[in-house]
């Protein structure tokens, strides 16, 4: 196994914190020099703070309490990604009020979750910037969905959603830096019901903006099927998720207004995995070595230009690499996707029979095993925490 590496990565837990005066504490010359630095400077002291110190910052003054709300730097202030939250194996599902939670050190912990509705089962579904969406069983029988913010133990329900067919896809779209508002999406398939080739794939969406769903009907007549249900990626505006059309892997996009389109063509791979990384669509999975059919490789692609829709190969190693000296691993059986990391070129995954909890830094090729998660089951949701009240989750 390669040499792990150091503790500076982005997988550790906190950042070195920079102490910044407030402006009520006694009049100093460094104070004054700290008055006349630009929002561009302060944004940028700001941003090597954690997160949950920058939420108390807001109290210093107006003026910070403005830089930090600013959708312009929002990019450029903490939004780390702190570790994932998983389902334990003598659970059916990911259900409050606590919350199963490992960080990126391998330390266990629970989140508690007793402040959402109580009387009634909910089931985690998604994760996306520090929003959770659950599924929620009413006495009635019918189901609602709930997001919350656990950070800030803010939550609205949702309206009833009247959809018919077999939900495919759940997925939450937020983008603090971009609209304080989130989106639910939920794709349906169902035969067309006149004994033709194809489905009908049903978008349903709805916007906190709104406060309502907008449903769409995209009539496919090929053989269609949505695939790896977990996998989908948030990027601007629009849910990518994957479909199988005529036994070809696609992207497709449904945005907003519940418009459905084929977003790309993918590389055919293994066991594919997408998310957003770094502003961008990532795509990875395994494959066949061209110059030898027994070596299996991980490849890695991004789609850099957006409007281009051309999967450019950015990573490519062998995937005894991953296995980190275990020799009993079949790398295409025995390997689960976890994440991305959203800031930077890591992947998470586990691996054998005891789930090896491990990242593969893409930059330096090299592996770290972190901790055994043989208790643990997928999916495995990336969290990321928002120190931010919004008013689309006031009840």
């Amino acid at each position: 196994m390669s040499t792990p590496v150091d503790r500076a990565r982005p997988w550790e837990d906190g950042r070195k914190s920079t102490r910044i005066r407030s402006s009520s504490s006694p009049p100093s010359g460094s104070e004054t020099a700290a008055e006349r630095l630009t929002d561009d400077l302060l944004v940028e002291i700001l941003s090597r703070v954690p997160g949950r110190s920058l939420c108390r910052f807001k109290c210093v003054s107006k003026h910070w309490l403005g830089l930090i709300n600013d959708r312009t730097y929002r990019r450029k202030l903490p939004q780390t990604l702190t570790g994932f939250f998983f389902r334990e194996t003598s659970e059916e599902q990911l259900v409050h009020p606590v919350l199963p939670f490992t960080n990126l050190s391998g330390s266990r912990s629970r989140t508690s979750l007793t402040f959402l509705p109580n009387g009634r089962k909910a089931f985690l579904l998604d994760c996306c910037n520090g929003l959770l969406l659950y599924d929620v069983s009413s006495h009635r029988g019918k189901r609602r969905y709930v997001v919350c913010n656990p950070a800030m133990e803010e939550w609205t329900e949702l309206p009833h959603c009247d959809h018919a067919g077999w939900v495919g896809i759940v997925h939450l779209g937020f983008d603090p830096a971009v609209s304080p508002h989130f989106h639910v999406f939920l794709l349906t398939d169902q035969l067309n019901g006149f004994g033709l080739p194809g489905v009908d794939v049903c978008s349903y969406v709805y916007s906190s903006e709104t406060g309502r769903w907008v449903h769409k009907e995209k009539k496919w007549y090929w053989d269609i099927d949505l695939v790896r249900v977990h996998s989908a990626a948030y990027l601007n505006g629009c849910l990518h998720f994957f479909a199988e059309i005529n036994h070809n892997t696609l992207c497709l996009a449904a945005d907003k207004e519940a418009g459905t389109m084929i977003y790309s063509h993918v590389p055919p791979l293994n066991d594919g995995f997408m998310q957003q990384s770094q502003g961008c669509l990532y795509y990875a999975g395994f494959g066949r070595d061209d110059n030898d059919d027994n070596v299996v490789r991980l490849l890695v692609y991004v789609l850099e230009d957006y409007n281009s829709k051309e999967w450019i190969l950015k990573h490519s190693i062998e995937s005894s690499h991953l296995c980190g000296g275990q020799h009993d691993v079949d790398i295409e059986e025995d390997f689960c996707w976890i994440a991305i990391h959203p800031e930077c070129n890591l992947i998470f995954f586990t691996l054998g029979w005891d789930r090896t909890f491990m990242c593969y830094d893409m930059d330096r090729r090299q592996l770290k095993v972190i901790c055994n998660l043989e208790n643990c089951a997928p999916p495995y949701l990336p969290h990321v925490p928002l120190y931010e009240e919004l008013q689309s989750l006031h009840k």
